[in-house]
């Protein structure tokens, strides 16, 4: 079943809706024909922390090195997380079209 869009980040809402909790920040990350692409991941970023951000990871495993990432300032800020969000995903989808050339 197609999902809603072209880059889809699995089970980055439940780690918002934890409260940002380390244990919840990865997840898998699909295309809009529900196809494995990676992994996503949440790096150097500590909510109890109101002056430092962290990092947005893609890869292919896990564990593995990123191939993607976007930085970001303090996550609580919608302004920061969207935006940083959109800029992630933005560099997926080109990986993924560079990808089938």
């Amino acid at each position: 079943m197609p999902l809603s869009y072209r880059i889809n980040l699995i089970d980055h809402e439940r780690w918002i809706s934890t409260g940002y909790n380390r244990s919840f920040a990865w997840g898998l990350v699909k295309n809009k024909a529900a196809n494995d692409l990676g992994f996503w991941r949440v790096v150097r970023y500590n909510p109890n922390l109101h002056t430092e951000g962290g990092c947005y990871e893609f890869s292919l495993e896990k564990t593995g090195p990123a191939i993607v990432s976007e930085t970001f300032s303090f996550l609580d800020s919608e302004v920061s997380r969207g935006g940083a969000l959109s800029k992630f995903v933005t560099k997926i989808e080109n990986w993924e079209m560079r990808q089938k050339r």
